[in-house]
């Protein structure tokens, strides 16, 4: 057992779907978990159809965050799926849950069922606006919780319209949350031999995420303003265009600001007083944009980079995602795999972003198929035999391939 991941021997029961509890569920596979994937029958977790591609059916979408999972296709309005369901639960270590707030005790699976049940399962609820207030029952997407939280507002050009996150940041940031939760809970569970329940939800994460922005208004008033790319704090930074290529440059100290403009053979800038501090040139930022643009823009990308780096400047190339995929530190990171697909053969995928001894987390099983494990989990972990496994898929109470 000495190369075992952390959390081997750990089984997890995923009652989850899109985005937030999957990654999530698979972050806890990735640290060895088995993760035993739950879902509907007819159509299983709806990223599945999410795809733009050539793959319309468990497209890239989905993969991306259910790597090492095992797949079941079991129907919770179904009394033998419910069977099912308590039955493997009393074998699991942890369920995960991101349906509406209160959804599981529509099907018998309270809290209070759930600790009859299990009194050592760690039950983690991820819900969209938390288990209390007015808004306790509602549902939502990453998309609107950027829009309610006030992220959205934080976001694109100072004169346009409010803008999202290109990526589905709040879906990612609840997951990673909602995984620290749970293994917190399973150390306590060392201590004391109990079960309990953990949870968060994406509203308070979105609060969560904006730390500067939310106390510079509630200990100063500040109300926050739309910054484009640069910072409230901070100034200069920005996106600066070179002569070929946007290129990002942050500066964040006052000795880094003196060498920055020793470099560039403008000391006038450096004693202008409205420059002169960081609280002057975050006041005067657009007058500071005003006289370094032309600056920048005189010399090529690679300029800036290799002597702003070699001075420890924070300063990077303006990337798009292909070429940051095949740039030499992911290929030193080896962070793409490929990943043997049951549907697709091999599959390039990121893989997980944690490392232990040195050595990246592995890419055990690729996303699963729908129903793919049902046969396999029902007998390896609850015993049954063949043919009672067909009577519950005559019944309708599950679906999957029988196994060989």
């Amino acid at each position: 057992m000495a190369n075992a991941l952390p959390l081997q021997g750990l089984r997890v029961l995923d009652i989850t779907r899109f985005i937030s509890g999957p990654f999530c569920t698979m972050m806890l596979g990735d640290l060895g978990a088995d993760v035993i994937k739950v879902e509907h029958p007819v159509g299983g977790d709806g990223t599945r159809r999410w795809g733009s591609g050539p793959h319309p059916a468990d497209n890239p979408y989905y993969m991306s965050v259910n790597r090492n999972k095992r797949s079941i296709a079991v129907d919770l309005k179904k009394p033998q799926g419910i069977a099912l369901i308590e039955s493997l639960l009393a074998r699991c270590d942890v369920l995960v849950n991101n349906s509406l707030y209160g959804a599981l005790a529509e099907f018998g699976l309270g809290d209070e069922r759930l600790a009859e049940i299990n009194p050592r399962l760690i039950y983690c609820e991820i819900t969209a606006y938390g288990a209390r207030g007015p808004d306790r029952d509602r549902g939502a997407m990453d998309f609107t919780i950027q829009a309610e939280s006030g992220l959205m507002s934080l976001n694109g050009d100072p004169e346009g319209a409010p803008m999202k996150v290109g990526a589905p940041l709040m879906d990612v940031l609840t997951g990673l949350f909602a995984c620290n939760a749970i293994q917190a809970a399973l150390l306590e569970r060392e201590r004391t031999g109990r079960g309990g329940k953990v949870g968060t939800s994406m509203l308070e994460v979105a609060l969560a995420s904006m730390p500067n922005i939310v106390s510079d208004y509630l200990v100063d008033g500040i109300v926050p303003e739309r910054w484009g790319n640069g910072h409230p704090n901070l100034a200069p930074y920005e996106i600066y265009k070179a002569s070929d290529r946007w290129t990002a440059v942050g500066i964040a100290t006052e000795p880094q600001w003196a060498k920055f403009c020793d470099f560039i053979n403008r000391a006038d800038l450096r004693d202008d007083p409205r420059f002169v501090a960081n609280q002057n040139r975050t006041a005067n930022r657009a007058a500071l944009i005003e006289a370094l643009s032309p600056i920048i823009a005189a010399r090529p990308q690679a300029y800036w980079l290799e002597h702003l780096s070699a001075m420890g400047m924070p300063c990077a190339p303006v990337n798009t995602v292909p070429d940051i995929l095949a740039g030499p530190q992911v290929e030193a990171l080896g962070l793409v795999r490929q990943v043997a697909h049951p549907l697709y053969g091999q599959v390039p995928l990121v893989r997980s972003a944690i490392s232990r001894d040195g050595e990246p987390l592995p890419v055990r099983r690729p996303a699963p198929t729908l129903g793919e494990h049902t046969d396999e989990v029902l007998t390896e972990v609850l015993g049954l035999s063949a043919p009672a496994i067909d009577a519950l898929r005559q019944a309708g109470a599950i679906k999957g391939r029988r196994a060989q």
